[in-house]
This record gives C-alpha cells, structure tokens and sequence, in this order.
C-alpha cells in the first residue's frame, strides 16, 4: 500500500516556528487586568467614570483591618494600637509603600488649626453665621461655654489647649475642623491615641500607599508575600488578625483565576475535540492535525497583536483557548476532503474547500472586525484578536497544509457511526423545521434582552479576598461605590480654588433642596477669593461694635477667673480686617485637603465626595455639575451603562446584519438564497435570548459577543450547507456527506471550546461560554433542521418542460437558476452581449435539427445550453480543461448529455455518431499539431453530412485591437498560456487539409477579430497517405 505524501521538514518548521511565534508574544505581551480601562469612552458619563477609576487617590490606597484573633480579657484597643504602629514601621521598612499610617495627617492638625483660628473671618456664609454662630452668644449659653472652658483648663485635657481658648472661646474652630468628617474613609470610626479604630473599638484600620499600582500583578505579588508574612509575624505577637483589602488582590486573584481558567479550557476543549476527531476519520491520526491551523494561526495572531498593542486585556486573553475551536472548522474539512477511499490531492481538497468555505471565513473575519465600530476597547481589541487569527488559520490551510499533503493515498473503507448520526441529524425533514418553528414561535416571548450593569460582574476574586471585602464592608461602612464623586482639575491652584467656590455655591442649594445629603468640598476650609469676599462681608455685617461689646460685657460676667484680657486675641481677630492675599492653599496641606498631581504631570487634582440626598435625580445632577469637572455617580452610571449596553447591542446587531446580508447577497446574487441563509441565525438569536431569560442569566458585557458569535461563526454553518447545495446537485454524494460532517464537526467543536468556559471561575468567561454555547449549540440546530427542507425544494431538479411563452435567453438563463453568481452573471450577460448567439442562429437557420453534439471547449455551457434549447430532441457531450467550468456546464446540461474535464484533441466518448461539432473561441488556445488531430478525430466521430462549426480569433492587420482582444490577451499572460493565432486564410486551409467541405466564412460582430467558419464533414479529395485529406482545388 501507498503511504503518504507527507513534507517532514516542513511539518516540523511550522511546529518550532509556531512555538516561537506563542513564546515571543508571552514574552511581548503585556496582560492588563484593569478592565476599567476598557470602557467606552465616547460617552462622557461612561469616560468620566473610567477616568475617576484611574486617578482616585484610593485606587492606589490599600486598607488593612486588624482584629483580635479571639475576644479576652487581655485584648482591647492598646494591643490593636501596638500592632498598627509595628506594621506601620514595617510596611515603609520594605520600601514597597510610601506612606503608612495617618502621622502625616497627625502632624498637620495643630498647623491647619492654626490656619484656621486665623482665618476665622473668611471660613463662615451669612447663612452658617446666623445658623451655627449667633446661637452661641446667646448670655446662659456664654457661662455655660465660659464654665467648660474653666473645667477643661483644670483637667488634663486641657493641658497644651490655652493659646486655643484665648483665641477661639466659642469653639468656631471645632464648627469649621467637623466638616472634615466627610473625606473620613468611613463614617464609623473612633479616634484612639492617634489611631483609627471602628466605633466599638475592636478593628483599628491602617491606610497606606504602596509604591507602584496595586494593578501591576508583579508588583502585587510581592506585595501579597510581603503581608503574608507580617500578617504571621504580627498575629503570633500579638494575636491579631491582618485583613489587607486593595486593588492588588483583585488584580492578583484576576490573573491566577483567568491564567487558570484559560489552561484549563484549553486543556479539556483539545481533549474534547481530539476524541471528536478520532471518531470522525478513517484514519484518526490524521484527524488531529486538523488543529495545526487553529494552532499556527492563534500563535501568529497572538505574536501580531503582541507587536501592534501595549497591552492586550485579559478578555481577549481568555478568548483565547476558545479560538482554538473557532478556527478548527477549516482544517477539519480540508482533511475531510484529503482523507477518503480514493487517491485525493491537496491542492484538490484546498480548491474544494476555498470555493465552500470562502464566503463563511470573509463573514466570521467581518463580524469579528465590526467589534472595531463598538465603542468598547476591549472589544476593539477581541475582535482584532479573533479575526486576525481566523484568518491566519484559513491562510495556513490553503497555502501551507497542501504542502505538507501534497497528496492522501486511498483509506480503507470504514464504518464510521458518527457520520451515520450525523445524517440521521440533517434528515429530520419537514418535521424538524416544523419543530423549530414551534419552539422559536415560543422563545420569542421571552427574546426581550435584559442586561446587568453591575461592574463588579466583570471581576472575579476568591473566596477569601471576597470575604476579606466583606469584613472591611461590615465594620467601616461602603466602598467607593456608595458615594457620588467630582473631580476637579486646573493647571493653576487659584483657578482651582474659585472652582471650588462655584461647585459650594451651588451644592448648597441642593442641600436646602436635598438634592444632595452630606459632602465635603476644599472651600470648607480653603476658600477662594470670591468666596473669602463674601464670607468676610458677612462676617463683618454681623461682627458690629455693639455685638462685640455685648460679647465681652457677657464674657466677662461669667466669673470663673477669667482675667479682663484673657480673650483679647479673639476679640482681635473677629473685628481685624482679613487678609485675603494668604488664602492660597499650601503645599503641605495637599494632602489633606485631598490635592494631588500625577507623577510628571502639573495639573492639581482634587476629588469631592457627597452623598445623595432624597430627592436626588442623577441626570439632573450630572448635567448640572458637568461643568466643574469630572463625575461618577453610581446610580447614573449603572442606568447610563444599561442604556449604553443595549445600544451598543443593537448597533453591533444592526451594523453586523447589514454587512454580513450585503455580503451574502454580492456573493450569491439571489435575494432567495441569501434569505434563507440567515434564517438559522435568526432563530439562534430568538432561541438564545429566550433560553438566557428563562434561565434568569441577563446580558452581561461579555454577553454583547452574543450578536457576534452567532451572525459571524453561526451563519457559517448555514452557508456551508447552502454553498454544498449549490456545489453537488445530489445529496447523496460522498462530497456533501463530507460537508455535513465538516459542519457538525466545527459546530461541536466549538460548542466544546466554549462549553468548557461554563466550568471557569472568572465570571466574564462564564458568561461568554455559557451565551456561545447556546448561540453556536441553536445555529447548528437551524442549519440541520430549518435548511434541509427549504433547499432541497429550492434545488430540486425538475423535469424540463418547453415553455414557448419564455424566449430562449430566459430559458437557458434558467438552467444556472440557483448556481453559483459568477456563472450565473456570466451566462446572462454572455447572451445579452456576446453577438455569438444571434449570429450562431443565421449559421445554423439551414441546418436541420441536430441530435447528437459534441461542444469542445465548452466552458460554462452558455452555448451548450443554447443549442439544448434551440434543440429540444438533442444532448450535447462538453469537454474543458477546468474542472470547475466542467462542473457547472454539466449541472446546466443536466440529464441532457453531459461535460466532462478534458483537452482537445481528446474528445468525449459518444453514445452515437454527432450530428455537430462546435468550436467557438478556442482553437488559438491549441497548436498546428494539436488543431490538426483534433479536426481529424471529429472526422471519426462525427455523422458524413454532420456539421462542423468554428468561431476563432483572428488577428487584425493593423493591430488595433479592442478592449475585448486586449482583456483576452492579459488573461492569458496572467494565465502564461501561450496563443496560436492564425489568419482566416491559415484556419480555411487546415479545414480543407482536414478534409472538411467549406459551407460558409463570415465575420462575427463588427471588429474583425473574429470569424465564423461552417463545414460539413464530407471530404473533396481522397484521404492522403499522411493521415491528412487531399485538397481538391
């Protein structure tokens, strides 16, 4: 037995180049776990919302909660207090943080006090002197003050406090210092020796700021070692609790979950379709290799993208192991075709699938490519991903695979159950489409897409970070999702300032109105110019002579030992002007005014929390504020997102469907086929969002691939079964088993590679396999059971029956009804432009009817066609050199005769003498030798008084040919055939020397490039010696 034609080295290149190829990209690539980042950003809440993410001082915080290890008597907040000044100590003794601790803040306190007795004048609205100050001179409310004030300086607490209390005796200070309580990192805290410790005094919290973005894994990673230890070191010492909880836990469990996720779909999704594989060819080995295009292709996409991104983010990623199955379906038909009982060739096999499978690769590619017009990056970047690797792999199959197959011997014949099941499949019939009708009918209801919105969907962490989150949650309140946040930002700190002034303005009036609950902004306490103005107005409008008399005259009546000048430097202070030219905020109390600049840039930052008040609207609120800077308000955002959602489904659904029907129909040319051909898809579509809303699963951002998956790897399918309706009349031949099976098996193939994410843990995985799985598993399911039916009453072959009310173009045009577009285009516009045909009928006007005719080099079978129906008693017998002209001549020449692949002077074999013989276009194409035999065995197969017709290419004395001429000659060139041509003078001599009598030399058309010859078939002299007839002049 034969073995196979099998290229070793080549085989071996392509593996060690594709590991290079995947061992480079992971050495390029960047993984990048932010999915943030990857927001749309053309809508300004979505941008600003991602922009926020990024810049929020608190994405670079990490929080660590310390808790007693069990409740007893030794334990209390000293031991919390000792434990959180150790782990502040050895957090910056590792150099992985900044900052630790809150001694910076600490250490600000008296200094911003200061600031703020001085400034006293500037720090009060009209409004909040009336409302806070003037209540406190009332006179039993002054001894009452008057009295505290004489306990605190006798206790202890009031040691240090005497230059405070002679300059501020109301307490305006503490008034000022409490709207600080809003940029606290929660609203449930005790300050305890200079510790932040939970209300019940049983958790301290530890913010601290490590070197680099917790999202930098590398980083992360040593950061996760590094709290290990001292969570071990620290818990044995004093039998507490470490509860870090930051971005780097995310970004680190990300990365392992996904990593994991990602071997582990690769993994069972190669064994899964390896077993299919095996099952599906007779010889199974062979099977395999059908995952070296899917293979070599991914590895090239992934080393191109590696090159042309920065970054790829984790979603592409991830889609990764899925590809694999995606690309699969290409290879698995060209082996299909390669290996059968029959000797097979591998540029045959390419050929075969090139012509089926073209269309459905230029659709996969497209839709995948449409990702780019989604407004969502991380799309942008699956998409290009994914199509670059569908086409890599469908490159790999056409150009490399017949090298390495140059040719398949036979196979033995073998029982192969699963292409039995898989017939038995498409055969449901009627019955089946019925079914499908029904069960879409009834999902239909159930189709409306619902979505989530929730971002923390699109992360997955484990069980102990996200309980870790929990704690932290419980004991110091909410995230930074609980709170609505405006950044502010300005090249110059005055300008920022008189922002902050505007923004008070008007959060004041929501206040009143309870638009808005609670907040902070740096005017509070660092006022600009307008507003220390106004301010001080006020301030000096209620400060009167009289009032700060009565003040003293009150103060001093309280009788606690208070000398007469003991509050002389308040009463300095609220009847001095202000000076307004201080008022710029200081570089030390950045940070805790909340002021930042990004490392090398020069813009102040600054963020303003606030909580909604009752009558919140969040799109009133953000079109009213979007002037003073950036916004992210969670309620808006999610209902923004939705909306964003939903559209951008919609747009993908619409911008995909277009493009793919207009394809659809460019290639086909028949309004018909190209309906039915996404009547799958839409059943798919109507089936999967039905079956995602009964199961209670909304669509989620990996789920928007829905609209993907199944208009561009869904309708495959579909146009694989209508291309192989097109391309084998009988669906009963081996070829159209072989494209069922190919179907079946790239269906369930890639069902397996997305089956497998169902099984991930990473929630976006999840989804995106469980929404594929059901869109892929529903396609197929149309392509079997919707198609079979309606194509096989589209194509079936009727009995011809003359129609004398239709003339014979629209005849003949009907035998290419359903084919293929070009050869269809071809024959309709050959019979309206071509002079051939009106001219063959004055040739032939004398003939009688012909029975039997052989039609060399016939082409696409228009004249053949032509002639059957001029004819209708006659067959025609075709020959061509192209195979794939030969396929389509004889589908239009039907059960009338038929055409067969082969060269003149070959002819085909005959049931009977022929009546005629035709030579139109093609004797330039063969040689004096050739052209010779061929008139001679015509002569042998052809009736006495038969009939022999020539259409030729003559050249013009004068060279000016016509565009037609010129185009021919350019084919040939491309084509590197080499032309005979021959004068009408040279062409009538080898006919008479061939022993043909002349009936007829006239010109075709009006160039002169071509000429009509008709002959009959009895000789004018006796036969030469030389096998050629003697001329008898």
């Amino acid at each position: 037995m034969k073995t196979t034609k099998f290229n070793l080295k080549l085989f071996i290149l392509v593996i060690l180049s594709t590991a290079a190829l995947t061992i480079a990209g992971i050495y390029i690539a960047e993984i990048d776990t932010d999915i943030t980042k990857y927001l749309p950003h053309n809508d300004p809440v979505i941008s600003d919302a991602g922009y926020i993410f990024k810049n929020h001082p608190m994405q670079d915080q990490l929080i660590i909660n310390i808790s007693h290890e069990q409740k007893n008597q030794n334990s209390g907040p000293d031991i919390l207090v000792q434990c959180a000044e150790e782990l502040e100590k050895e957090l910056l003794k590792s150099g992985l943080f900044k900052k630790a601790g809150m001694e910076d803040f600490q250490a600000l306190i008296p200094e911003l006090i200061d600031y703020i007795i001085n400034n006293l004048p500037v720090l009060f609205s009209e409004k909040e002197i009336n409302q806070n100050i003037l209540p406190l001179l009332d006179k039993d409310k002054i001894q009452e003050r008057v009295k505290h004030l004489y306990q605190s300086l006798t206790g202890l607490d009031g040691i240090g406090q005497a230059s405070y209390i002679e300059k501020d005796p109301l307490g305006l200070k503490d008034m000022v210092l409490a709207r600080l309580a809003d940029m606290a990192p929660s609203q449930q805290i005790s300050i305890y020796k200079g510790r932040i410790l939970s209300s019940d005094l049983n958790h301290a919290l530890i913010i601290a700021v490590p070197a680099k973005p917790g999202t930098d894994t590398a980083f992360a990673k040593n950061l996760n070692d590094l709290l290990n230890a001292l969570s071990m070191k620290l818990g044995s010492k004093y039998k507490t609790i470490l509860t870090p909880v930051g971005a780097y836990r995310a970004a680190l469990d990300n990365e392992t979950i996904v990593r994991k996720d990602v071997q582990t779909a690769i993994l069972f999704a190669t064994l899964g379709i390896a077993v299919l594989l095996l099952l599906a060819f007779p010889r199974p080995l062979i099977g395999l290799l059908a995952f070296l295009p899917a293979l070599a292709g991914t590895a090239a996409a992934f080393f191109v993208f590696a090159l042309t991104h920065k970054t790829i983010s984790i979603m592409a990623l991830g889609f990764g192991g899925a590809i694999i199955s995606i690309t699969i379906d290409h290879g698995i038909a060209y082996l299909l075709f390669l290996d059968q009982p029959h000797e097979t060739k591998g540029k045959q096999a390419s050929k075969e699938i090139w012509a089926l499978g073209l269309i459905a690769a230029l659709t996969t590619m497209g839709a995948f490519g449409a990702l780019y017009f989604s407004d969502f990056p991380m799309f942008e970047q699956l998409g290009q991903f994914t199509a670059l690797g569908i086409g890599f792999s469908f490159l790999f199959v056409h150009f490399i695979f017949p090298k390495i197959f140059p040719a398949m011997p036979p196979a033995q014949k073998k029982d192969l159950p699963l292409r039995k099941i898989i017939i038995k499949l498409s055969s449901a019939g009627k019955k089946g489409a019925f079914a499908a009708l029904v069960f879409a009918s009834v999902m239909l209801f159930f189709a409306k897409p619902e979505f989530n919105v929730n971002l923390s969907s699109m992360n997955t962490v484990t069980d102990q970070t996200s309980k870790a989150e929990k704690l932290v949650s419980d004991v110091w309140g909410s995230d930074i999702f609980s709170r609505i946040y405006i950044m502010t930002q300005e090249k110059n700190l005055a300008d920022l300032q008189d922002k902050w002034d505007s923004l008070l303005k008007a959060w004041e009036k929501d206040m009143e109105a309870d638009f808005i609950n609670s907040g902070f902004i740096p005017s509070m306490i660092f006022p600009g110019r307008q507003r220390a103005m106004e301010n001080f107005a006020a301030w000096e409008k209620f400060w009167s002579f009289e009032r700060i008399e009565r003040l003293k005259q009150d103060m001093a009546d309280a009788d606690y030992g208070f000398s007469p000048d003991a509050f002389a430097p308040f009463y300095n202070i609220i009847s001095r002007q202000a000076d307004l030219g201080k008022l710029a905020v200081s570089e030390k109390f950045f940070p805790l005014a909340g002021i930042s600049r990004k490392s090398g840039e020069t813009d102040f930052i600054h963020f303003s929390s606030l909580t909604p008040g009752k009558n919140h609207n969040p799109k009133d609120f953000y079109n009213k504020y979007k002037e003073y800077g950036k916004i992210f308000d969670p309620v808006h955002f999610s209902k923004k997102l939705g909306n964003l959602l939903f559209s951008t489904f919609m747009k993908m659904l619409f911008i995909i469907s277009a493009g793919i029907i207009l394809l659809l129909f460019i290639f086909f040319f028949d309004l018909k086929l190209t309906t039915v051909s996404i009547l799958p898809v839409i059943f798919a579509m109507i089936s999967t969002l039905g079956t995602l809303k009964l199961a209670g699963h909304p669509l989620d951002i990996p789920a928007l691939m829905l609209s993907i998956i199944v208009l561009g790897m869904g309708i495959d399918y579909s146009l694989f079964m209508v291309r192989a309706y097109q391309r084998y009349p009988d669906e009963s031949a081996p070829e159209f088993e072989i494209i069922k099976t190919a179907v079946f098996m790239a269906s369930i193939s890639t069902i397996i590679g997305f089956g497998v994410l169902i099984f991930a843990e990473h929630s976006m995985l999840k989804s995106a396999g469980l929404t594929s799985l059901l869109a892929i598993g529903y396609s197929l399911a149309g392509a079997f059971l919707i198609l079979p039916p309606i194509l096989n009453k589209i194509f079936e072959q009727k009995q011809e029956t003359e129609n004398k009310s239709q003339d014979i173009h629209t005849r003949v045009c009907l035998r290419y009804k359903n084919m293929e577009a070009y050869p269809r285009m071809f024959a309709r516009f050959k019979l309206k432009l071509d002079p051939m045909f009106a001219e063959l009928s004055e040739v032939l006007k004398n003939s009688k009817p012909f029975k039997t005719i052989i039609d060399i080099g016939c082409g696409y079978g228009v004249p053949a066609c032509w002639l059957l129906e001029k004819y209708p008693g006659s067959n025609v017998y075709g020959i061509d050199p192209d195979d794939e002209r030969i396929r389509i001549a004889d589908r239009a020449i039907n059960k009338r005769g038929y055409a067969v692949c082969a060269k003149a002077p070959d002819l085909p074999d005959l049931p009977e003498k022929a009546d005629a013989v035709f030579l139109l276009d093609i004797i330039h194409f063969l040689n004096n030798k050739e052209l010779s035999l061929t008139l001679e065995r015509i002569r042998q197969k052809m009736n006495v008084r038969g009939t022999l017709i020539i259409r030729s290419l003559i050249p013009r004395a004068d060279k000016k040919y016509s565009k037609t001429w010129k185009l021919e000659e350019f084919k040939m060139k491309t084509a590197k055939i080499t032309p005979h041509y021959r004068t009408a003078e040279q062409i009538e001599q080898m006919i008479i020397q061939a022993g043909f009598k002349i009936e007829l030399i006239e010109s075709s058309g009006t160039s002169q490039e071509l000429m009509w010859f008709k002959m009959q078939g009895q000789a004018q002299g006796p036969a030469s010696t030389d096998g050629y007839y003697a001329i008898s002049v």
